[in-house]
């Protein structure tokens, strides 16, 4: 997979963050999120906005998207 998001891909994997589960949050399909990832599609905020506050509230989301 081209890594379009080096640090959310890093930080899923470091906190064991599932893209299915990732996807469900968003209520969107797999195939979807990991063309969002990819960088085919781009994210929305408000789902840049859910991927943050639910599973790296931590993180600043210009970080975490960079």
């Amino acid at each position: 997979m081209k890594v379009v998001y080096p640090t959310l891909v890093g930080e899923m994997a470091k906190r064991g963050v599932k893209k299915s589960v990732v996807a469900s949050a968003l209520e969107i399909n797999p195939r979807t999120l990991y063309s969002k990832m990819q960088g085919k599609v781009p994210f929305t905020w408000p789902e840049v906005q859910t991927i943050n506050q639910r599973f790296f509230p931590d993180m600043n989301p210009y970080v975490l998207f960079a």
